[in-house]
C-alpha cells in the first residue's frame, strides 16, 4: 500500500499567526474608534445643536490633539486624570 501524502490544510484551518492576531486586534481598535466617534457625533448633532461646520471644527481639533499625542507633546493617560479630576468625568 502506497504511502497518502498529507494534504495541507485548508486556509479557513490554518492557525492563526502573530501577524493575523496582531492584524486583527488592530482592526479591533479602528472598528471601536469609528463606533465610539460615531456615537459621539451624533450626540453633539442631536443633543447639543451641532451643525455640520461645528462637527467639521471638532473634527479638526481631534486631528490636531491626535497629531499632538503622536509627536508626544500629549499623552493619553493625562487626559483621562484632567477629565477625571477637573471635571468629574469617569472614562
Amino acid at each position: 500500500m502506497a504511502k497518502q501524502k498529507k494534504r495541507p490544510a485548508p486556509p479557513s484551518r490554518r492557525p492563526a499567526t502573530q501577524a493575523d492576531v496582531l492584524r486583527a486586534k488592530q482592526k479591533g481598535v479602528e472598528d471601536a474608534v469609528r463606533l465610539v466617534q460615531a456615537m459621539v457625533f451624533t450626540v453633539l448633532l442631536d443633543k447639543e445643536g451641532y451643525d455640520e461646520e461645528g462637527l467639521q471644527r471638532v473634527w479638526a481639533e481631534l486631528e490636531y490633539l491626535s497629531d499632538s499625542i503622536n509627536q508626544g507633546y500629549v499623552n493619553l493617560p493625562d487626559l483621562v486624570h484632567i477629565l477625571r479630576e477637573e471635571y468629574h468625568l469617569q472614562l
